[in-house]
C-alpha cells in the first residue's frame, strides 16, 4: 500500500510540473533607442511608449516593430525576434523630413521673411522644406538696414543665422541727391523770380527813356531787359528739371 501511495504522489508531482511548464510564459526583453528621442514605439498593434524603451518584458516570438515620429511625419518598420531570457536591442536613426532654420539678430525683434513673414527673431522653425531660399531680416525700426541672404536648408539638418543689423546713415547717397536737387529747385525758381523783377524794371526804364527821349539809355535798358528775361527762363528751367529729378530719385 505504501509503495502504491508513493507512486501516486510521484505521478501527481509530475502532472503538476507538466501543467506548470505548459502554462509558464517564456519571456525576453526589448530595448529601443532612437535618434531623435521621443519617437512612438509600436509592437504590432500595441503602443509601448515613446523612446527610449528599456528592458520591456515580452513573450518570446516574432513581432513587427514600428517607429513613428508624428511631428516630422516619418516612420520606420522592421521585424524583431524576442528570445527567451535575452534582451533584443534596436537602435534606429529616423531621418527627418524637414529641415530647421534658426535666426538670431542684434537687436532682436526683426521680421524673418521668406515670401511671407515666418516670425520675429530669435526664431526657430523646425518645418522648413529642404531647398534654397533668399531670406530677408528686416527690423520694424526703419533706421536699420535690412539684410538679404541666400541659404540652403538640407533635409534633416539645421541652418543657423546670426546677424547684426546696421543703422542707416542719415545722409546716404539717395538722401544727399534729394537734398541737392531740392536746393537746386529752390535756387532755380528764386533766380527766375529775381530776374523776372529785373526784366520788369528794365522794361519800365526803357519806356520812360523812350518818352524823354533818350535813345541810348532806352536801348541799354532793352538789352538788360532781354538778358533778365533769358536768365528768368533759365532759372525756371533749372527749377523744373530739379523737381522732376527729385521725384524720380524719390520713386526709386
Amino acid at each position: 500500500m505504501e509503495s502504491i501511495k508513493y507512486i501516486y504522489r510521484c505521478v501527481e508531482v509530475i502532472i503538476c510540473l507538466f501543467i506548470f511548464s505548459a502554462y509558464a510564459v517564456e519571456e525576453g526583453s526589448l530595448s529601443v533607442i532612437t535618434d531623435p528621442e521621443g519617437i512612438e514605439v509600436w509592437l504590432g498593434e500595441k503602443y509601448l511608449g515613446d523612446s527610449p524603451i528599456e528592458n520591456r518584458k515580452l513573450r518570446t516570438g516574432r513581432y513587427t516593430l514600428k517607429l513613428i515620429d508624428p511631428i516630422q511625419q516619418v516612420s520606420a518598420t522592421e521585424e524583431v525576434f524576442i528570445q527567451e531570457n535575452k534582451t533584443t536591442i534596436i537602435e534606429k536613426s529616423l531621418k527627418r523630413k524637414f529641415g530647421t532654420l534658426k535666426v538670431k539678430s542684434d537687436p532682436e525683434g526683426a521680421d524673418v521673411i521668406i515670401s511671407t513673414s515666418l516670425g520675429k527673431t530669435p526664431l526657430t522653425n523646425d518645418f522648413m522644406n529642404p531647398g534654397k531660399y533668399t531670406i530677408e531680416i528686416r527690423h520694424n525700426k526703419k533706421y536699420f538696414e535690412p539684410i538679404f541672404e541666400d541659404i540652403t536648408i538640407p533635409q534633416g539638418k539645421t541652418v543657423e543665422l546670426t546677424n547684426t543689423l546696421v543703422k542707416k546713415s542719415p545722409f546716404d547717397t539717395k538722401a544727399l541727391f534729394r537734398i541737392l536737387l531740392g536746393a537746386g529747385a529752390i535756387g532755380g525758381f528764386a533766380w527766375g523770380i529775381y530776374e523776372q523783377g529785373n526784366h520788369k524794371e528794365e522794361k519800365i526804364k526803357a519806356y520812360y527813356f523812350e518818352k524823354e527821349p533818350n535813345y541810348d539809355k532806352m536801348d541799354e535798358a532793352k538789352v538788360q531787359s532781354d538778358k533778365a528775361e533769358i536768365k528768368r527762363n533759365v532759372g525756371i528751367v533749372i527749377g523744373v528739371v530739379c523737381v522732376i529729378a527729385f521725384e524720380i530719385v524719390a520713386f526709386f
